[in-house]
């Protein structure tokens, strides 16, 4: 399991290869220009379905199969220069899903996206 700022990649099972795309930002920041990007070539990445949840409450983005290592980065959308919020994490061969974490505010009685 890997967490960078409202961002956790864990391990999934394998699935069928659906809605494939190019694109390497996989969460925006809110309000900022950043967003955290997956690098690497080897690296085949799927959008998940609407509305899709974990059973803890997780907004669950992408699915990536990662052949080599890829690295987690936090960049400037514009310029993909590291922000230096986060360090880069290596993420080994194998299949995930990328979840935007959620938190409960129990002085708002609410569940919102954790913003990083």
């Amino acid at each position: 399991m890997y967490r960078q700022g409202d961002v956790l990649i864990e391990r999934a099972g394998k699935r069928e290869r659906t809605d494939l795309t190019d694109e390497r930002l996989l969460v925006r920041g809110e309000g900022r220009n950043h967003g955290h990007f997956i690098t690497g070539d080897n690296v085949v990445i799927s959008v998940a379905a609407d509305g899709e949840l974990t059973s803890g409450g997780g907004i669950v983005t992408h699915y990536l199969e990662v052949s080599e290592p890829c690295t987690l980065e936090h960049k400037l959308i514009d310029a993909e220069a590291w922000t230096g919020e986060h360090a880069p994490i290596t993420i080994p061969p194998g299949t995930y899903r990328v979840i935007r974490q959620r938190e409960y505010n129990p002085y708002a009685k609410a569940i919102r996206a954790v913003k990083d």
